[in-house]
């Protein structure tokens, strides 16, 4: 492939990862299992049942935006190594420290923090609680889904990035 082409397949997967990012949050409900299926999907990394179960509590106002921790579910599961491996080449974290860190820079850039209730009280002028009766209601009455689906989208176009220029460096 030509560097043209590479660059515009690039461009593509970024696309690709941006549009499963605002479309999957309507049908997952959550920030993290959403990004992190957005980017394994667009970059053809397998996740079993069992992570997508585990990624549900990381959203949902745990602390950390739910779409930052897809993301590092995602670059993760992109460059980590399991146990026996991770002792041999225990270096590798620093790859994905840095991969994280720049997501985590754009959530920073874009929205002055990348805490969700931060990120909720920018967007919608407050923090919602759905662990509180009624909370959940309120954010859909203030379009809460379609709002946040544009930080998936944003987080998942921004992971795929990492990952790629991650990826070059090698």
């Amino acid at each position: 492939m030509d560097g043209g082409s590479v660059k515009e397949r690039k461009e593509e997967l970024i696309r690709e990862a941006a549009t499963l990012g605002h479309d999957y949050l309507a049908r997952y409900k959550g920030c993290a299992q959403t990004t992190l299926l957005a980017v394994a999907e667009t970059l053809n990394m397998e996740i079993n049942n069992d992570v997508f179960k585990a990624m549900i509590g990381l959203s949902g106002k745990t602390g950390g935006c739910g779409g930052l921790c897809g993301a590092t579910a995602a670059i993760g599961l992109r460059f980590g190594l399991g146990p026996s491996e991770f002792e041999k080449e225990p270096e590798v974290r620093f790859k994905i420290y840095g991969a994280i860190k720049e997501v985590r820079e754009r959530f920073m850039e874009e929205y002055g923090s990348y805490l969700c209730s931060d990120i909720q009280r920018k967007l919608f002028g407050r923090a919602f609680d759905s662990t509180i009766p009624g909370e959940q209601a309120a954010f859909e009455k203030a379009n809460g889904l379609e709002k946040c689906s544009k930080i998936t989208e944003k987080a998942s176009m921004w992971t795929v990035k990492a990952i790629l220029r991650a990826e070059s460096s090698q």
